[in-house]
């Protein structure tokens, strides 16, 4: 097999989608998401992060090679896999660095198609799901979750929770919002997708207005800190978890 030959690695998902039935793809306000019912008949919902692109096939053979033997001796409660070498994902790569490259996302680069982006396939039975995203996050519920509203935790939500910091900065003042999620569960969650490690808010005329956000991705199994801000370029800060030093610095180099 040469390098170049798309290829598909499992993702294990702590779900397992029923292998009968079909999905529903939705779009509403929560974005993009496959909603399903599982093998032990509770009820599924995978949403995607930041979607570029998406395509619904039938079929129940993937069209990539799988470096296991037999695609029949897959491993049972294996659907969710990602495509390595995707010529769809450089496809979308060379059209977004054609028509946005000097405008791409507030003033960020157009190469994180490359290096942010993934060619996800989800397999259903006689019928995939491909996605080009930033990730994707899971649900499991006894009731369906069609057209219901993230749960509470989602990762793709701001955080339910109080200020628990505050940094003056500049004779500003920035008010902190931390995930109560442990470094441990953060970073085995963020296989999926990025996830929130604070909130930076400010307060103008008595109302909390979020000034940007401190996360987490991954990238080739090495996990990466940045900031985000309400508007700009993101800003690559640390590998590993950045902690509220790390923001500060962060803040005070801000103009």
């Amino acid at each position: 097999m040469t390098e170049h030959i798309p290829f598909i690695q499992v993702i294990k998902v702590p779900i397992v989608a029923d292998l009968v039935l079909s999905p529903t793809v939705l779009y509403d306000e929560n974005g993009t998401s496959i909603c399903f019912e599982t093998e032990d008949e509770q009820f599924g919902r995978i949403t995607i992060q930041k979607m570029d692109g998406i395509r619904i096939c039938r079929g129940e053979i993937p069209p990539y090679h799988d470096p296991r033997e037999n695609w029949e001796d897959f491993e049972v409660g294996t659907w969710v896999y990602r495509v390595e070498n995707s010529r769809w994902l450089m496809e979308r790569y060379q059209y977004e660095k054609k028509h946005y490259g000097q405008s791409y996302e507030w003033g960020n680069s157009v190469e994180e198609m490359l290096t942010d982006y993934t060619h996800y396939y989800f397999f259903f039975h006689d019928e995939f799901v491909e996605v080009i995203a930033k990730g994707f996050w899971w649900e499991k519920a006894e009731q369906s979750l069609l057209g219901k509203p993230l749960s509470m935790s989602h990762p793709f939500l701001k955080l339910q929770t109080d200020f628990t910091e505050e940094l003056n900065i500049n004779d500003a003042r920035f008010y902190i919002k931390i995930n109560p999620k442990s470094h441990q569960e953060l970073l085995e969650d963020v296989r999926f997708c990025h996830q929130t490690i604070l909130e930076v808010w400010v307060k103008i005329k008595g109302e909390y207005f979020q000034e940007g956000t401190l996360k987490i991705k991954e990238n080739k199994a090495v996990v990466f800190s940045y900031y985000q801000p309400r508007f700009g370029k993101d800003i690559i800060i640390k590998k590993g978890i950045a902690d509220l030093a790390d923001l500060e610095n962060v803040l005070m180099s801000k103009p």
